[in-house]
């Protein structure tokens, strides 16, 4: 045999044994795009107004694990030579997931969290989710970490329904407090920056636009210093004085608070860009779409779709019916997972390792005229929250990956008729002031969208 053909035989596709399973295409993608600096992972968080006990929550991520086999997976070790990535089902988990820790000012919980997303759970160990509770003075946060090869958003809530559930099975359930207590005192609205109400910018100069260039979110830092390259993100919280309601316009169909949400990032990019002086260009935003048919909804692992929305920022339509008109085609028109370059990427007949330095090689010299503005992700509605015996959540909080290029990532939920939105924000686009700064103007343009626009 020539060299040449023992190479080509050396990567030749070789299906997984049995018992176990080949990575989807978005699972193998989400293999590639994790690294040490930008962790491919999803967030979620649970406030709860009394506290959890740590050994019963142990013992109920056991028994979940022992009940549904696919939330231990873990990936399969394989010569560097194969195509792709497997995941196997082991009896037990490798690693114990949970971990504790105690905060006493909202200072350090968002150390906490910071620090406990700065790493994606590693794949070759069971299980692919981290699960960090921290004891706070008379109330809890549960943060659940998960790798996103393994887990889109959906997946997640339904792996902490499963825990609450089997949590909840067990004996002396948690008592909660007579009345709800206010969780740290978190305001209801991101801090505005000093000496400027959030949301009004700066008038900008009159610039000429891009012909058909993708905006990119203008970095920000103080006193313009260079960005820190620490790893990981960071983090603001929104609560959102219940939901906003969208109203029928004249023309156009009817805009949803999905859509609400799409269009309000739209326009806080639109103002950022302008006050930073940054030609306008077109803004597109990434949207996940559940792809999971109506009797697999339960469904654990990666099964979203990724479509994207798009505004010229000299149109003359109503932001929200443009936005309303395209999500609604998005959502009833089926297509790929991917887009068809991505998908070729991960079909390459190469050792899978060698795919992951192409797709990485090609996001860091393309991303920047092919990869969207910034991602939005709504969970939307949540009436069935996961419950810990007799505690209720008090407020939840999600969030995806957000990686450069785009460096800007927004996850919203409902819980309870309380709307609750995650900033995560890489440090090499914002500095924590500038996150927050951002976030208000994102609260000043969905008010302005819902007091305005919507009931046009």
């Amino acid at each position: 045999m020539t060299a040449r053909a023992g190479t080509r035989a050396a990567v030749r596709h070789v299906p997984p044994p049995a018992d176990h399973r080949a990575f989807g295409i978005v699972d193998e993608l989400n293999c590639y795009f994790d690294s040490p600096a930008e962790p491919n992972n999803v967030h979620v968080e649970i406030w709860l107004p009394a506290r959890l006990d740590p050994d019963r929550l142990r013992t109920a991520v056991t028994a979940m694990l022992g009940d549904q086999p696919r939330a231990g997976v873990r990936r399969a070790h394989r010569g560097w030579w194969h195509r792709g990535y497997v995941w196997e089902f082991p009896p037990r988990a490798d690693v114990d997931p949970v971990s504790t820790a105690r905060w006493r000012t909202e200072a350090d919980l968002d150390h906490a969290r910071a620090r406990f997303l700065a790493t994606a759970p590693p794949l070759d160990r069971s299980p692919p989710f981290r699960l960090l509770l921290a004891h706070g003075p008379g109330q809890d946060s549960l943060i659940l970490n998960a790798h996103h090869a393994a887990f889109d958003g959906r997946s997640c809530l339904r792996l902490l329904r499963m825990i609450a559930d089997q949590y909840d099975a067990g004996a002396g359930a948690a008592e909660p407090p007579a009345r709800p207590q206010s969780l740290g005192g978190r305001p209801s609205g991101p801090r505005p920056s000093a000496g400027q109400p959030a949301g009004n910018h700066p008038p900008a100069r009159r610039l000429r636009p891009r012909a058909g260039r993708t905006a990119r979110i203008a970095p920000r830092h103080a006193g313009g210093g260079r960005p820190r390259r620490a790893p990981g993100y960071g983090f603001v919280l929104l609560e959102w004085p219940g939901v906003p309601v969208p109203r029928r316009p004249m023309h156009g169909p009817r805009p949803t608070v999905n859509d609400m949400l799409i269009a309000a990032l739209i326009r806080a990019i639109l103002g950022w860009n302008a006050s930073a002086h940054r030609r306008p260009g077109p803004v597109r935003i990434s949207m996940p779409v559940d792809a999971r048919p109506p009797t697999r909804g339960d469904e654990l692992g990666n099964l979203s779709r990724l479509c994207t929305v798009a505004a010229d920022p000299f149109s003359t339509g109503a932001l929200s019916v443009v936005v309303a008109d395209q999500t609604r085609r998005a959502k009833h028109q089926p297509g790929p997972p991917v887009g068809p370059a991505l998908a070729a990427a991960a079909r390459a007949p190469l050792p899978a390792p060698v795919k992951r330095r192409m797709v990485r090689l090609a996001v860091r010299c393309l991303g920047r005229l092919e990869c969207d503005t910034s991602l939005l992700s709504n969970l939307g509605n949540i009436t069935d929250a996961p419950r810990f015996g007799a505690l209720s959540p008090a407020r939840m909080w999600f969030s995806t990956s957000a990686h450069m290029p785009r460096g800007l990532s927004v996850g919203a939920i409902t819980v309870d008729g309380q709307l609750h939105l995650c900033f995560r924000y890489r440090h090499a686009l914002f500095d924590d002031d500038a996150a927050r700064d951002f976030a208000a103007g994102y609260a000043a343009a969905l008010a302005a969208l819902a007091g305005t626009e919507a009931s046009r």
